[in-house]
């Protein structure tokens, strides 16, 4: 942890004991659940009007908020998120758009899918849908989520039931969109006829990623 990075990004929460209450006993989800990666790690953290920070990162799923450790290994958390424009870490991008990240998968240039993973804790288990789905929706809900961590049964831990649900999304620059005709129509004017094409065959909506990069790569040759 680089003392720049310390400055740069600030703990919002004072006492590491409070936080690692928060982050612990109080979560009581998995790690790989819990974060956007399965452990922190090197990363770098781009802070608009900044040179980028570097440190061990990781990023909060329930709150989407950024997470660091500092240099005895206490998690802080990082203040005035709206200055993060973007964060990398490992070999994994993160954009940060509207108070929340991004996963980030490149189909060409400046332009690819963008994935927002959403975890809640249920607060009250009878108004728990899960597995919906829909044409018109790219979001979709998990009664089970497989990670590098494990397979998990959702809602089943009896202290902090939760519901995970993943939505894509087209990004293009530094902008997030959602998959609709509307968007596609104005992200790719040239191939309007194909994409009106397309949603009148009934097509639907692309759920998972793979779905949404072979659909944008059919127009974006």
């Amino acid at each position: 942890m680089t003392k720049r990075l310390t400055l740069l990004i600030l703990a919002v929460i004072g006492l590491s004991m409070a936080l690692k209450a928060q982050t612990t006993g109080f979560r009581g989800l998995p790690d790989d659940i819990y974060y956007l990666m399965p452990s922190f790690r090197d990363g770098y953290v781009y802070i608009r009007g900044q040179i980028p920070a570097q440190g061990k990162l990781n990023i909060c799923a329930l709150d989407n908020s950024l997470r660091f450790l500092d240099d005895n290994g206490v998690e802080l958390e990082a203040s005035e998120p709206d200055k993060i424009l973007k964060g990398v870490i490992d070999t994994v991008s993160f954009l940060r758009y509207q108070d929340a990240f991004y996963r980030q998968y490149p189909v060409k240039a400046e332009t690819g899918v963008a994935l927002r993973r959403k975890v809640q804790i249920i607060r009250d288990q009878t108004d728990a849908p899960f597995g919906g789905t829909s044409r018109t929706s790219s979001t979709t809900q998990y009664s089970t989520l497989v990670t590098e961590g494990g397979t998990y049964q959702l809602g089943q831990d009896k202290e902090y039931p939760y519901e995970v649900s993943e939505t894509v999304f087209i990004y293009q620059g530094s902008k997030v969109y959602p998959f609709t005709k509307k968007h596609l129509r104005r992200l790719f004017p040239a191939r309007k006829s194909d994409i009106d094409a397309w949603f009148s065959a009934g097509n639907p909506l692309p759920r998972t990623v793979d779905e949404a990069c072979a659909l944008l790569e059919l127009w974006m040759d």
